[in-house]
């Protein structure tokens, strides 16, 4: 399984690790940069999901990959190690991003039963993060519940999606407050 992401998404590689687990910052400006961009040049947003960013990976309880929801104030994002080196990715700004293994997907995935557009991932201010299954042909599943083609399931975090073979955690950082704006959910 060796993803590819398009342009505007920045890596930061396992090489920026010190051994006690945490990122060097300055060892990598493109990461920093693309976390300002993201989060409106705002400092105290950036210092605010750091270290959920960060401390993901040592979150992983079932697979060592992952994708993160991040919210701040008028933002949603997603960071990812879905490649073949494990590196922290972030993917631009947006309310949805397409997983497949097409190269116009947000997330690039070459895996067993991956289909060129398999899912996508999405957020809204009232329903939080959700997922849909775009068609794919071997299925998208959350916690080993299969979803229906076009069904739309709320995203809790910690969750266990399955694309295909391809076992990921998703979880969710930032402003919970963020998704407390609309008085019931839709999921």
């Amino acid at each position: 399984m060796l993803p590819r992401y398009p342009s505007g998404s920045t890596r930061l590689s396992a090489q920026n690790l010190s051994p006690e687990g945490s990122t060097s910052i300055q060892q990598d400006p493109v990461l920093l940069d693309a976390l300002f961009h993201n989060c409106g040049y705002d400092l105290d947003q950036v210092n605010a999901i750091i270290d959920p960013i960060l401390s993901a990976p040592a979150a992983c309880q079932l697979t060592a990959l992952y994708l993160q929801g991040i919210v701040v104030p008028q933002s949603t994002f997603v960071v990812t190690n879905l490649n073949s080196a494990q590196a922290i990715t972030v993917l631009p700004k947006g309310s949805s991003w397409l997983v497949g293994s097409s190269s116009s997907c947000a997330v690039t995935v070459d895996g067993a039963g991956v289909s060129r557009c398999h899912a996508a991932i999405s957020f809204s201010c009232c329903e939080g993060f959700y997922i849909t299954d775009v068609g794919s042909d071997r299925g998208t599943w959350v916690n080993r519940h299969r979803l229906n083609s076009l069904e739309r399931r709320c995203l809790r975090h910690g969750d266990l999606l399955e694309f295909g073979s391809l076992r990921v955690e998703f979880f969710i950082s930032g402003e919970a407050s963020q998704l407390l704006n609309c008085e019931e959910t839709r999921c």
